[in-house]
């Protein structure tokens, strides 16, 4: 039936997501920052957004939706099973979003300069999506 859930791909998705924090964990050991500071946080917040949307919306990524959605646009999930619950995934911007941050976050424990430049480029593009649209609403119509 393909309007019953993929509860099954949906806990093996969670499990897995699970399983990569305490892996990392882990191997963070003492790595491990007391504190993230807001800076960082903030810009974690800003490059998950703009990565989400870019793997989710963007025409450049549809290559990376394609094996698992049904449409041209790569936009809907295919009906069943592991193919519907990674098609949804992965084109939802909040749902990847969640393991776009997680990576990044594991990504400044480990490497944290490389990480700052990372998420300063894509924070920054968020930023200027921001910008843009706010000046397309303030933009009078001609």
């Amino acid at each position: 039936m393909q309007d019953e859930r993929p509860l099954r791909e949906y806990a093996a998705l969670a499990a897995t997501f699970g399983g990569a924090l305490a892996g990392f964990l882990a191997l963070a050991g003492r790595r491990l920052p007391e504190r993230v500071s807001l800076t960082d946080t903030v810009r974690i917040g800003l490059a998950s957004y703009k990565i989400g949307r870019l793997i989710a919306k963007d025409r450049v990524t549809t290559f990376v939706r394609a094996p698992v959605t049904e449409d041209l646009e790569a936009t809907e999930p295919k009906p069943e099973g592991a193919a519907r619950a990674l098609g949804e995934l992965v084109t939802c911007p909040y749902c990847i979003g969640l393991w776009v941050a997680s990576g990044l976050t594991y990504s400044l424990v480990l490497f944290p300069r490389q990480t700052r430049l990372v998420t300063t480029i894509f924070g920054g593009q968020a930023v200027a999506d921001f910008v843009n649209a706010a000046f397309v609403r303030a933009k009078p119509e001609s």
